[in-house]
């Protein structure tokens, strides 16, 4: 364990609430604690049972008649604790007033503000986790699903770990045996090529999975980002308020009427799916508010996960509906034929005929007022069926960070130019596995730069 100062700060959310959590660790904790803490069993905080919960009085530091609220507080001495100091959490009544004037008794007594996600690195520094674990915990902080949030809890219970130190103790024990028979070559054999290859192979294999499953890992964790596209009147708002079951988007029979994106999100089998409805695309905008709209419509149209083509099956396609189609040629697109209620002019046939659209990426819907829309629940199987989110298992865990994708690209082009290297000096070989090891403890951390750990607890809040 590393020795730092004493830190606090406050681990819930700002604002009114039934509970505020003032946490404080290092190894200064109880003393600093004991100042503005008295036990209603006159115990002093060194005699506290450790994690256990005590109902204490909160008092101003050196006047214990000026009460400031009544609290648990509770103990976890090092190394059993989140940080692997000694931690005292003071769980007192929500409230901004309350929660801050505890911390600033707490700071004037010699306690430090903690920074950004100083816990967390704490905690990492002194090997409660590693830096897989510490990204797991901002997800779960921030997860907006079910499966996100599975995803991130797999990562912090060790799953992915596990997986990136077996890869690494599959090239150390090739890394081992090449060291053993250049130093006692009359005693071990050196390995056999055809058994490196295979053995090289079995470690790009595990490490090229676990990059084929990033995409599903980011979508996990950031949801799907998903546009809603087409012509002016098409009806693309309606589907928005369809979709979400809500009246968030107006519906007029004005074309134009949305001329900024909306934004929504839901849950679809266990992902978030974030919803943006955009401008109506069109050539003869009215004004230089409609332009921008456009703009960023086809803007969004380009970063989209998902493309939802909303197109008006009473009208004739034209070249509105071409000028789209182009824009989400290259892109994963579910192709809306709307207003089937009413006489149709355009049919499926004549958008997979025109645009080239599959038929299974066509689905025909209605949407009237004040009675049950037709074919969003269809709209939703698609999608689950595109992203194969039926097809994730419970024990699945995937990487869900570009900085965990690169460093696991580093390893895997490091392995393969040791295959290429297989049959030349061991030298060449050696070092290119000690490449591909290093490249996977930046994943873990274990051999990680302190600019990288910087940008990683930045994104933390100061109370974790």
């Amino acid at each position: 364990m590393k020795t730092f100062d004493t830190i606090a700060a406050i681990a819930t959310p700002a604002g009114t609430g039934g509970v505020a959590i003032i946490r404080i660790s290092g190894a200064d904790s109880e003393s600093i604690a004991q100042n503005i803490v008295s036990a209603k069993t006159n115990k002093r905080l060194c005699e506290f049972e450790s994690h256990k919960l005590t109902l204490c009085r909160i008092h101003r530091a050196g006047d214990s008649s000026a009460e400031l609220d009544e609290a648990l507080v509770a103990v976890m001495r090092a190394p059993r604790s989140y940080t692997g100091e000694t931690v005292v959490e003071i769980n007192c009544h929500g409230g901004f007033f309350a929660a801050n004037i505890i911390l600033r008794e707490l700071l004037d007594c010699g306690a430090r503000l903690a920074e950004p996600g100083e816990f967390t690195r704490r905690a990492f520094i002194n090997g409660k986790t590693d830096m897989i674990g510490a990204e797991a915990v901002i997800d779960i902080i921030e997860s907006g699903s079910g499966l996100g949030l599975s995803n991130a809890a797999r990562s912090l219970s060790g799953a992915l770990s596990d997986k990136i130190n077996g890869i690494r103790e599959l090239i150390m024990e090739i890394t081992s045996n090449i060291s053993a028979a250049a130093d006692y070559p009359d005693e071990v054999d050196p390995i056999d090529p055809a058994g490196l290859r295979s053995r090289l192979k079995d470690a790009l294999d595990k490490i090229n999975a676990l990059i084929d499953g990033f995409e599903t890992g980011r979508i996990l964790r950031d949801g799907i980002h998903t546009v809603i596209a087409g012509k002016p009147n098409v009806g693309k708002s309606s589907l928005l308020n369809a979709i979400t079951r809500s009246d968030r988007a107006i519906v007029t029979d004005i074309p134009g009427t949305t001329r900024d994106t909306i934004e929504e999100y839901i849950n679809i089998k266990g992902a978030s799916l974030r919803l943006l409805d955009t401008a109506g695309i069109r050539t003869d905008v009215a004004d230089r508010v409609e332009q921008i709209g456009v703009d960023r419509a086809l803007k969004h149209i380009s970063a989209a996960d998902l493309c939802l083509f909303v197109i008006d099956s009473g009208c004739a396609l034209d070249e509105q509906d071409r000028k789209i189609a182009e824009a989400v040629k290259n892109k994963t697109t579910i192709v809306i034929l709307n207003k089937t209620d009413k006489k149709p002019v355009v049919t499926p046939e004549m958008l997979a005929d025109t645009f080239g659209f599959s038929h299974s990426d066509i689905v025909e819907t209605a949407i009237p007022e004040g009675s049950e829309p037709l074919g969003i629940e269809m709209i939703e199987e698609l999608i689950a069926d595109k992203f194969a989110l039926g097809e994730i298992r419970s024990g699945d865990v995937f990487i869900s960070n570009v900085r965990q994708r690169d460093s696991l690209v580093k390893a895997r082009d490091s392995l393969k130019l040791a295959e290429e290297s297989a049959d030349m000096p061991i030298d060449f070989l050696y070092i290119d596995l000690e490449d591909a090891l290093s490249a996977l403890g930046e994943v873990t951390g274990q051999t990680i730069q302190e600019e990288i750990i910087d940008q990683v607890f930045e994104r933390f809040c100061v109370g974790k």
